[in-house]
């Protein structure tokens, strides 16, 4: 039945698409779209602009946070909707979802003439679809997507500016500085908006060389996630709290097959990073008994709890079978253990404040971790700091401000010995927020100032003209 009536429903999207027949696609956007309230919540029945910036987030799933602090300004009317709707509208007009073959392809052949058939549609749909609902700039956090894309440039060409928050800023190693610029130059063009906002100066140094726009279009002004994270952390008022009951350790968690370990990356010089096109050997090893150390510290101390956090899209991927096996085969059951859970939706700040020892590897946790005065274990088993696949390792030139474990014993030693001794000193912790400074711009939670400043600007500017 289910079936049946997405199908009917897709003939009609169909059809009207087809016939430009723009009201009742309209009306289905409406019933989609969704304003993010100042107090973090939502509501599908959004409240009139009154004079303030509307902004229209596309691809909502992917700001993670940042849609929450941006509503917090008052200026703003933040307006959001997931990659569907977009996608519907131009489904009819591509055979895939490669926007690289569309945005490269030779003048006149089908992909070009598709290619710009979607943009003429999107173009004259927004003028009919923003009648209705009054927006003042679009926004997204990455130019990869094509259900973003035609949606973006068509709003840019009709005078509703696109800004693009770039979220993807940790370029921390030079293979994975190398593989994005090389993605950039070559693959996708110019952009096609009106500003680019980055956290960090060498996401703007990437995107400025390697030609996808100029330097005058593109502000650093850090992470919006981290404004509040920052604050919590310069007052002390974590530490105010009462203490968790129960005594925390939280892993976060990364799949056995990232990039870390290696793997025949699309847009690498393979020539300069050889030892990236085959798997480190010890991948499996290293996560096996990771987990096995983690479950058997949770098995001997049913009095600290152990969380392990991933993100909610990882538990979708076949990676996490290999997780679920090794849970399995471990001769210890977790419906016993009562202190041993699997979080994906808690939230991440709240857990770095609650944990006394962390577990991390490649993200920016391990890093937001260190600058709330926490211990934080790089799980580096099988001499892995030792081979050539540190090279990938974000954090690989500055693991004396982490705890290094070398195996799965040390491992649980220095989970005993941060437990009972949780200090960092002083000069560490000066290096962990100069490192925080170099990938977040500042430390002093006032980003969202910053974002809403260049939104401002970037807007009346537009309607200025």
């Amino acid at each position: 039945m289910r079936r049946k009536l997405k199908n009917i429903i897709s003939t009609i999207l169909f059809f009207c698409i087809k016939n430009r027949i723009y009201l009742p696609l309209t009306l289905l956007l409406l019933l989609n779209i969704k304003e993010k309230r100042s107090d973090g919540k939502s509501r599908r029945i959004f409240s009139k602009s009154s004079n303030r910036i509307t902004i229209l987030a596309l691809d909502s799933d992917r700001y993670r946070g940042d849609l929450e602090v941006l509503s917090t300004n008052k200026k703003f009317r933040v307006l959001y909707m997931n990659q569907r709707p977009p996608g519907w509208l131009i489904k009819s007009f591509y055979s895939d979802n490669e926007l690289k073959k569309y945005i490269n392809s030779d003048k006149g052949s089908d992909e070009e003439i598709s290619h710009s058939n979607a943009l003429n549609f999107m173009i004259n749909f927004l003028r009919y679809f923003y009648s209705y609902v009054s927006v003042n700039c679009v926004t997204t956090v990455n130019y990869r997507y094509i259900e973003d894309y035609n949606w973006a440039k068509a709003s840019n060409s009709i005078g509703v500016p696109f800004i693009m928050l770039y979220r993807e800023c940790l370029l921390a190693v030079d293979r994975l500085y190398d593989e994005v610029y090389l993605r950039t130059r070559d693959r996708f063009g110019k952009f096609h908006g009106e500003h680019i906002i980055v956290h960090n100066q060498i996401t703007k140094k990437l995107f400025n060389s390697s030609g996808y726009c100029e330097a005058k279009d593109i502000s650093v002004c850090g992470a919006l996630r981290m404004d509040e994270f920052i604050r919590t952390i310069n007052h002390n008022s974590f530490e105010k709290k009462p203490k968790h009951k129960n005594r925390k350790f939280t892993l976060f968690y990364f799949p056995h097959n990232m990039s870390i370990f290696g793997s025949d990356g699309a847009h690498i010089p393979k020539e300069k990073y050889k030892y990236h096109v085959k798997e480190w050997k010890h991948r499996d090893d290293l996560f096996t008994d990771l987990h096995n150390a983690i479950l058997e510290l949770a098995k001997s101390n049913p009095d600290i709890e152990f969380v392990i956090k991933p993100k909610l899209e990882m538990m979708s991927k076949r990676s996490w079978n290999f997780y679920e096996d090794i849970v399995e085969k471990s001769n210890i059951d977790v419906t016993r253990l009562s202190n041993y859970k699997v979080l994906p939706e808690a939230n991440t700040h709240k857990l770095i404040f609650e944990s006394d020892v962390i577990c991390a590897l490649q993200s920016s946790t391990a890093l937001e971790s260190a600058i709330a005065k926490k211990r934080v274990i790089f799980p580096l088993f099988y001499q892995f700091h030792n081979s050539p696949y540190l090279n990938n390792f974000l954090w690989g030139k500055h693991i004396d401000l982490f705890d290094i474990a070398n195996n799965k014993e040390h491992f649980k030693k220095l989970f005993y010995e941060i437990m009972d001794n949780p200090f960092v000193d002083s000069h560490t912790m000066d290096e962990r927020i100069d490192l925080f400074e170099t990938y977040f711009d500042s430390y002093h939670g006032v980003a969202l100032d910053k974002y809403s400043n260049v939104i401002d600007s970037v807007v009346s500017a537009v309607q200025a003209k």
